[in-house]
């Protein structure tokens, strides 16, 4: 049935209505089938008869309905009539197939760049040449426009149009948390953690943990500094491309995205960013929608029309000088020996000192070492004359997944279009293929009804395919491939949260020759895409940042132990001040020993990895001391000045809790002790005492800070071997605190 937004057009007398379907040749009686050409000619036909807004009027959709149930089509007519009806917003009698028109809706928009070439050849030569005229290449350019005006030359290259590719094809969505998720969606920080345990499985938990966090907000800083940018230039320039930062709300559809939720709402804050927990009452007030779980509201996000956005800034930095050219492929990028890089094409070659790759899907085209970056894509449509329920705001859910908006170009009298993309993201070998999946169709039509069930038996106007490019660890290829080549790539489907950010930082890094520091090398650098071993795993600076970050988690965790201990088994016999002897007071014989022998120490575990000549330099640095049993070689929160490893004994570590002792750990060979204090500059954790006579390497803070200050890879070996003491500590802390609540909840049990 149709609306009542739908009107008669007075206008039109019955001749022209005749007329007009006789196009069909007398389609509503018996005879041929109606072919697809005449189904073309009647599109064609229909520019006028419809009301203002371009919807069929409601005697003509009558009419077309009619001649849908009643008469027959060719296979293609069918199809061909079918995505008519979506395109006047007539519903169908038929099960919905998929649209002819894969062309998405923002192609509709005309502009003189579309097909522009500053001059007849290319020049033999640029200072910097940006490949790609997408969102990422526009802002280079647009970035790059006064540096042009001043005489630096730079030429923007495309294969077809601008914003021909996924910054044509995509949802026109910007949003201040990508939400990339393995699974169900877990907030930030913790998608992190699961992008790099799958990544880098051999490297401990607790230290992706750490690392996760500060990708988490670098990730988070990255599309804020990009939503700032993006609003910026729209006011700056006066940009007429349907601006609409009217809001997103993000569904959960679980408790523990709930929970995600308000974790998310707290993270913003603290970052001075505006986020809202809606209730499912709120949602059903702004929008209908009955949901079971609250949602997330970004106020300052929304949408826009990313070709508009695109030709905007283009048009600014070609008035500027920047030189565009449309239409030109480019086949191969070659480095010449003089750091100059050779920029083939089909219509010749030019020399650059600055390459700026801002091909996303198509970059291992041109870098096949850049295979890691993967081109995928995604399936959007388009349906006409929907409830304007949205109003300017982005709606997006892992139910599904799905997301939607609906653009303000197409708004009027309480409709507007919905773009509603969803299903999973599906790889592809050629970046520029246009084939649709009808599994991933009927998905669409699955997630449509369940937010616009009025609109069920409307058919899409369109549905194409937007090309994206998926990186392993999900994070975008920012910085230099090598001396000269700027990539910047592979934004994972969230290029509305990146590219301008990244079209700005590429511009400053082929003025300057230098990356931005809010753009960290060892997170986003392409070249991480080439190594096994993490960047951010592959210095002494990064590693110590884990090792100090271990070791709060780790004095958080024995607090949370010794609060348990005070709950669980009676307390032990209070200690005697005369069992207790420090080592460093003479205490047992406290006397040096002679050096151990190098394959001693090399059958340690932290040191198996070390070379021998570094094990040899290790021991020229250790004292081997040897201990009785009951000698005390720290006291707890003592500042110490050394630590130790066990060669041979055990030492024991306890706590003081109201004057009883609680212990701890029992530690054997290959354990370090007081590595803590040596790594973040606090007192001991606990009393460490010698259960038996013991055999330990000592190793003088000074000595340590000596060897770590070279920055060499033995003091990175040296470093992984002390954080790797703290994992085992934190382990072995957790291990125990998780038996103790385990008894804590059993009697607790019992007791009721």
């Amino acid at each position: 049935m149709q609306s009542s937004g739908q009107r008669l057009a007075p206008s039109t007398s019955r001749a022209a209505f005749a007329k007009l379907l006789s196009i069909l040749g007398g389609a509503g009686s018996p005879g041929s089938p109606i072919k697809h050409e005449q189904v073309r000619r009647l599109k064609a036909a229909l520019a006028k008869p419809l009301d203002r807004g371009g919807r069929a009027w409601q005697r003509l959709a009558a009419e077309l309905q009619r001649i849908e149930r009643e008469c027959r089509f060719t296979s293609a007519a069918r199809a061909e009539y079918q995505t008519l009806l979506g395109m006047l917003g007539v519903d169908s009698a038929f099960p919905i197939q998929v649209p002819v028109n894969c062309e998405p809706s923002w192609s509709r928009y005309a502009h003189p760049l579309k097909q522009y070439r500053s001059h007849a050849q290319l020049p033999a030569e640029a200072h910097v040449v940006i490949i790609g005229a997408g969102l990422t290449g526009a802002s280079a350019a647009y970035h790059l426009r006064d540096a042009a005006a001043k005489g630096l030359r730079v030429v923007v290259l495309d294969r077809g149009s601008p914003a021909g590719e996924a910054s044509g094809r995509n949802a026109g969505n910007f949003e201040l948390l990508p939400e990339n998720s393995v699974g169900t969606y877990d907030g930030l920080a913790r998608e992190r953690l699961h992008f790099l345990c799958r990544c880098y499985p051999a490297i401990p938990r607790e230290v992706l943990r750490v690392e996760g966090e500060r990708q988490a907000s670098l990730v988070f800083s990255f599309a804020v500094r990009n939503r700032d940018r993006l609003k910026q230039i729209i006011e700056q320039e006066r940009l007429a491309c349907d601006f609409s930062p009217k809001g997103w709300l993000y569904l959960a559809h679980t408790e523990r995205e709930e929970q995600t939720i308000c974790d998310e709402v707290a993270m913003a804050s603290g970052r001075d960013q505006q986020v809202e927990i809606w209730s499912r009452m709120k949602i059903r007030q702004e929008f209908g929608f009955e949901r079971g779980f609250i949602g997330r509201f970004v106020p300052g996000d929304g949408t826009y029309h990313p070709a508009k956005f695109v030709y905007g800034v283009l048009q600014i930095a070609v008035n500027a000088g920047v030189e565009l050219y449309t239409g030109l492929p480019v086949r191969r990028v070659e480095s010449a020996s003089d750091g100059r890089h050779v920029i083939e094409t089909d219509e010749g070659s030019l020399l650059a000192r600055s390459v700026i790759v801002a091909t996303n899907a198509f970059t291992r085209q041109l870098f096949p070492e850049l295979v890691a970056i993967r081109p995928a894509q995604s399936q959007i449509s388009v349906t006409e004359f929907a409830p304007d329920r949205c109003r300017g705001r982005a709606v997006t859910s892992e139910e599904g997944p799905v997301y939607f908006n609906q653009p303000r170009a197409g708004a009027r009298v309480g409709m507007a279009p919905l773009l509603l993309g969803g299903g999973k993201d599906r790889p592809m070998r050629n970046p520029a293929s246009r084939r649709r999946s009808p599994k991933v169709h009927a998905r669409l039509l699955e997630l449509r009804d369940r937010y616009f069930p009025e609109l069920r038996s409307r058919p899409f106007s369109s549905e194409w395919i937007g090309p994206i490019a998926l990186t392993p660890d999900q994070l975008p290829a920012m910085g230099f491939l090598r001396p000269g080549i700027i990539v910047a790539a592979g934004f994972n489907g969230y290029g509305g949260s990146y590219c301008v950010a990244a079209g700005q930082a590429a511009a400053d890094m082929a003025i300057s020759g230098a990356v931005p520091d809010w753009l960290p090398e060892d997170v986003f650098s392409p070249q991480r895409l080439l190594n096994h071993t993490p960047l951010f795993f592959a210095e002494t600076s990064s590693l110590w940042c884990y090792a100090a970050s271990l070791c709060v988690q780790l004095r958080a965790a024995n607090r949370q132990l010794l609060e348990a201990l005070e709950y669980s088994s009676r307390r032990s016999r209070p200690r005697s001040a005369d069992l207790t002897k420090k080592v460093a007071d003479g205490g047992g014989d406290g006397a040096t020993q002679p050096a151990i022998p190098l394959p001693s120490l090399q059958s340690l575990k932290p040191f198996r990895r070390f070379s021998s000549e570094e094990c040899a330099e290790i021991l020229a640095m250790v004292s081997a001391r040897s201990a009785r049993k009951g000698d005390m070689l720290f006291a707890e929160s003592s500042p110490g000045d050394a630590c130790f490893v066990i060669v041979q004994g055990a030492v024991h570590v306890s706590f003081d809790a109201h004057g009883g002792e609680k212990r701890l750990a029992r530690l054997g060979p290959s354990s370090i002790l007081g590595q803590v204090a040596l790594i973040d500059g606090g007192g001991s954790d606990g009393t460490c005492t010698v259960q038996q006579d013991t055999l330990l390497l000592e190793m003088k803070h000074d000595a340590c800070y000596r060897l770590l200050a070279r920055q060499s890879p033995l003091a990175y070996k040296f470093l992984a071997a002390l954080t790797d003491g703290v994992i085992h500590a934190l382990r072995g802390a957790e291990r125990q605190l998780k038996r103790l609540n385990g008894h804590h909840r059993a009697g607790l049990s019992r007791q009721r």
